[in-house]
């Protein structure tokens, strides 16, 4: 394992120097688009949060103050800007270019994403595998662009991948519990800057945890059965809930319809009817807008030839899901349900491409790991350096790297 883990090592400097260098280029000069607005906020925030620690009151002089609840349950609404910004607030407390040292702090766990993927995607099937799910998330401009600044996605996504391989890699049986520990509490960090993504981690875990207890016989079929029955009992009961969601997601759309990036702005669903019939509309706009009659500027070509990109992977993941799923039905089963549900809600609540490329980050790496393997495992590429050289033990499977340990 520890052989497989300085493989990794590679991935992650490319990944983080390319991030620190777009950092350098964000505090110097003013080309990169997503350092304005919220990231302006954020980091004006974080400085008086540190003004506040420095004198001893650290909200003194902050819009809302967070009281402990706010911190310990990540669904109590806060005020994100004094949360992210107390974040922030220690680089802000060192002497120095301050917001250079804090988009460096994001550039690492932007990097560490990219690890983390290669790590998954390694594990279950390949270092082959792993270095071409690895590829999208380490040169995407549109990754690079959010990644060097001060906005909240690169931690959102540390924590959702950290997650991930704590649960997905086994690691030695005296430290699951410390592993699934900290997947614990990197979970309820991501939460705390994105708390929209309970639904989606809820269903993924939910999930692989049914898919596990049939596998392993301790859900009978008897079980199953009385939970199938009683499941529309259970939709009708939860109606209200649901549709008080149908109306936030409306809401939100209706209020992010605006921009020049915004698309189908008349599409609003506001019955469940509606919202299944757009789902699949609105997720593939979510993933993969700009489409090219869409393409305005430079940028947006960019965004545009990243889409395809991810249309690609998305056809290579079928072969992916199938190879994953033979080895680990549970693990393949939560990652398709979370990202399912995740890119339904986001694709629904969202009308403007430029939200949605930045919103998609938390979630596009499940397809570029299904399709980092099924691309794997019909193609092969020479790599130009001999730490990226194939051994004959790329095409080894999950089980035989569990035996090897």
């Amino acid at each position: 394992m520890k052989e497989k883990t300085l493989q990794a090592v590679p991935i992650f400097v490319i990944a983080f120097l390319i991030r620190s260098i777009a950092a350098i280029v964000t505090t110097l000069t003013t080309l990169n688009p997503d350092s304005t607005a919220d990231a302006v906020g954020f980091g004006n925030t974080a400085e008086t949060v540190a003004r506040g620690l420095r004198e001893g009151s650290p909200y003194l002089y902050t819009s809302e103050s967070i009281d402990l609840s706010q911190v310990l349950v990540p669904l109590i609404s806060s005020d994100i800007y004094t949360l992210w910004g107390s974040f922030l607030a220690p680089f802000w407390l060192l002497p120095g270019p301050s917001g250079f040292y804090a988009r460096l702090g994001n550039a690492f766990l932007g990097a560490f994403a990219v690890y983390n993927v290669y790590l998954i995607a390694r594990y279950y099937h390949s270092h082959h595998a792993g270095v071409v799910a690895a590829l999208p998330m380490t040169f995407y401009p549109s990754i690079v662009a959010v990644q060097s600044t001060l906005l909240r996605e690169a931690i959102v996504l540390f924590g959702i991948t950290t997650a991930a391989r704590l649960l997905l890699v086994s690691s030695n049986r005296r430290s699951w519990l410390l592993s699934y520990a900290f997947a614990g509490i990197v979970l309820h960090i991501s939460l705390l800057q994105r708390n929209d993504n309970i639904f989606a981690f809820v269903a993924a875990i939910a999930a692989a945890l049914a898919v596990y207890g049939v596998k392993s016989g301790y859900l009978s079929r008897r079980t199953i059965g009385v939970s199938v029955g009683l499941s529309p009992v259970a939709f009708v009961l939860s109606l209200p809930v649901i549709r008080s969601g149908v109306d936030f997601l409306a809401y939100t759309r209706e209020v992010r319809a605006s921009g020049r990036t915004v698309y189908l702005p008349e599409l609003i669903p506001r019955t469940v009817i509606e919202l299944i019939a757009f789902s699949w509309v609105g997720a593939a706009y979510f993933l993969y807008a700009p489409f090219p009659w869409m393409i305005e500027t430079i940028p947006d070509l960019l965004v545009g030839i990243e889409g395809l990109i991810n249309i690609a992977f998305t056809v290579a993941a079928v072969w992916g899901v199938r190879s994953l799923g033979q080895k680990d039905a549970p693990a393949t089963v939560g990652l398709l349900v979370g990202l399912a549900v995740a890119v339904v809600l986001y694709g629904v609540g969202t009308a403007n491409y430029g939200t949605g490329m930045r919103h998609r980050q938390m979630f596009i790496w499940v397809i570029f790991l299904f399709g980092g393997i099924g691309i794997s495992e019909h193609v092969r590429f020479a790599w130009p350096f001999r730490w990226w050289s194939d051994s004959s033990a790329e095409t080894s499977t999950r089980a035989s790297d569990s035996g090897a340990e």
